[in-house]
């Protein structure tokens, strides 16, 4: 009985979902990389706001593009220990826009839990900085232990009273990495005036309560989604049409 039951427990994981993942390759080729290179193949100027650009290179997916200076960039980060490595980044770049707060619901301030300063040398790479989040417990499942853990006040804006304060009328791109409130600023792009283009943000840290509304919510929005193992790039169906008149490019899209 007990080997009947393992034939047919292993028969049902072959049909999951999770089978059928496990046996795909490991993916290589970023969206992300893929909609930044069309960009430049066009010749276009792009505006990209960066909400969470940490120190702007450890793990940062619109760095190279930055730096060749073809896009304007708003770079928003609250935590100021990465503030002063993302200073450093883009040091006498002309094209970048750097704003030292957090992104909420309303303007004004807001609790930032993040890793204690280990005082590490501005040389190395501090992998601590990326786990700055407004919750607590997003650092605690990462394993950093209590102790090491502190809370600080940084300042807040919400998304719609920065954009109107920097006059932007068109974002090309959003990226959003907040480390766990990533749902709450797609949410908010989507209720500005005029939509990002596009919205590349993390889905790794999305709780379970999120994730089909919000996916829900972009496609009744108008935009196509397509992934990869970290991040989710929703782009809106008009730009993709205007994309084939020029270099094609093929993306993993997900319909609704």
């Amino acid at each position: 009985m007990l080997e009947l039951f393992k034939r047919v427990l292993r028969h049902l994981m072959t049909l999951t979902p999770f089978e059928i993942r496990r046996r795909l390759p490991v993916v290589t080729l970023d969206p992300l990389d893929l909609l930044l290179a069309s960009y430049e193949a066009r010749g276009e100027t792009t505006t990209i706001l960066q909400v969470g650009a940490c120190d702007g290179a450890n793990r940062d997916p619109i760095h190279h593009y930055v730096i060749r200076g073809s896009t304007r960039a708003i770079l928003i980060e609250p935590n100021p220990l990465a503030y002063a490595r993302l200073e450093k980044t883009y040091a006498g770049l002309r094209n970048v826009t750097l704003i030292q707060a957090a992104i909420g619901e309303r303007d004004g301030t807001a609790n930032l839990y993040r890793v204690k300063n280990i005082d590490q040398m501005a040389s190395q790479v501090d992998w601590s900085l990326l786990f700055a989040s407004f919750y607590r417990e997003h650092l605690e499942r990462h394993g950093i232990q209590p102790d090491q853990i502190e809370q600080i006040t940084v300042p807040c804006r919400s998304l719609s009273s920065l954009v109107v304060e920097l006059g932007l009328t068109k974002i090309d791109l959003l990226q959003v990495d907040t480390e766990g409130f990533d749902a709450t600023v797609v949410r908010m792009a989507l209720n500005l005036p005029k939509q990002p283009d596009c919205i590349n943000f993390e889905h790794v840290h999305l709780r379970t309560a999120d994730r089909q509304p919000l996916f829900h919510l972009l496609n009744t929005n108008g935009y196509l989604l397509s992934h990869d193992a970290w991040n989710i790039l929703a782009m809106q169906k008009p730009l993709l049409e205007d994309m084939k008149t020029g270099k094609a490019w093929t993306l993993q899209i997900c319909k609704p």
